[in-house]
């Protein structure tokens, strides 16, 4: 009897995930809560664990993309006859025949982040080691993504090929002083003006749309190895301040990969910002299963007309709203984004 060990299903990070890493090789030994694989979906690593005493099979292969919830290898119940007991030195024999793939420790870390199967590699390094050069080299090679890069272009591929993506743009005038804490403002000001657009805030199945009663606002945060989504749970509820702190520490966790799947889950709706590039506006892609994301751009200073009709510098910033026109009309999409503007103005 084999027990199924299945693809973790990690929400709000796409469909398919991939092994990076086997910690047991086929035929051997394992026991429960064992560490036998690392998978990695969009940018959250996750361990996977023995479920059972056994021995591990039919493993899938490293960098190969796998439906989350569909097996990625088999735990075999080995019964203690003589007939069963022969199979385990005939598998664990097959699988020591394959020689071991050299490479340092970097050199794999750099795989994983570049979605690169190590396999395929000749080594260049003494004795055949894989250096991570080698890693670079055959990542710059031209060819099919594959691994976890494959993963994300398949999911941004399917983000714009299954909605019917609309985007809006607005300026907002954020008034003579220097705008501060912007990307903490912003999600405070959507997950205030989401509470009255339940529409925009919640999770599609297909055709049907969760709307969620409390927004969890997701913030794009680039790393060294790509953009990842981190949700702030409730941000309407706290204050500046302690957005802008959550956020820092959200910031530093991805910039060591050590967000959690905890840290993904719940949200409802992203916000992204370019504007520290000195991008204005921008069509934001999609974070599906979401059905809106805002785009921040940069805040500029430029005349503007004062009170009394004088000219006065003012600092003013375009926001970018895709929403999915599947779920959301123009008209409700506009009313959120002008609450949103209004949210930014009286703070």
């Amino acid at each position: 009897m084999a027990l199924e060990v299945t693809m973790p299903v990690v929400t709000n990070l796409g469909d398919e995930a991939v092994v990076t890493a086997w910690f047991v090789d086929e035929g051997q030994a394992c026991t429960a809560g064992q560490l036998i694989a690392e998978i990695q979906a969009e940018k959250v690593a996750v361990d996977v664990l023995a479920s059972a005493d056994g021995f591990v099979g039919n493993r899938v292969a490293i960098g190969d993309p796998v439906p989350q919830g569909s097996p990625i290898c088999e735990i075999a119940d080995i019964a203690p006859d003589r007939s069963m007991a022969a199979v385990a030195p005939a598998v664990v024999s097959a699988a020591s025949d394959e020689p071991p793939i050299k490479a340092s420790p970097a050199a794999r870390r750099l795989a994983r982040e570049m979605g690169v199967d190590l396999s395929g590699i000749t080594g260049t390094g003494p004795d055949g080691r894989i250096t991570e050069q080698d890693i670079r080299s055959r990542s710059a090679s031209p060819g099919e993504l594959s691994g976890l890069r494959g993963v994300i272009a398949r999911n941004m591929r399917r983000s714009h090929s299954e909605t019917a993506p609309v985007t809006l743009f607005t300026t907002v005038d954020l008034g003579q002083g220097a705008p501060r804490n912007l990307t903490a403002r912003v999600v405070k000001a959507c997950a205030t003006a989401l509470a009255a657009h339940p529409e925009l805030s919640g999770t599609r199945d297909g055709d049907s749309f969760t709307s969620a009663p409390i927004a969890g606002v997701a913030v794009a945060i680039q790393t060294d190895e790509g953009l990842v989504a981190p949700v702030i749970k409730d941000p309407a509820s706290q204050p500046v301040e302690a957005l802008v702190e959550m956020i820092g520490v959200l910031a530093e966790r991805a910039s060591t990969r050590s967000l959690s799947m905890a840290d993904y889950e719940g949200g409802t709706f992203t916000v992204t910002n370019l504007g520290s590039l000195g991008v204005d506006g921008f069509t934001p892609i999609i974070n599906l299963p979401q059905v809106a994301i805002l785009g921040v751009g940069a805040a500029r200073r430029v005349p503007a007309f004062g009170p009394d009709g004088g000219v006065v510098a003012s600092h003013q910033m375009v926001l970018s709203l895709t929403f999915d026109h599947s779920f959301v009309d123009g008209y409700p999409a506009a009313e959120f984004l002008r609450d949103v503007v209004g949210e930014l103005r009286g703070a």
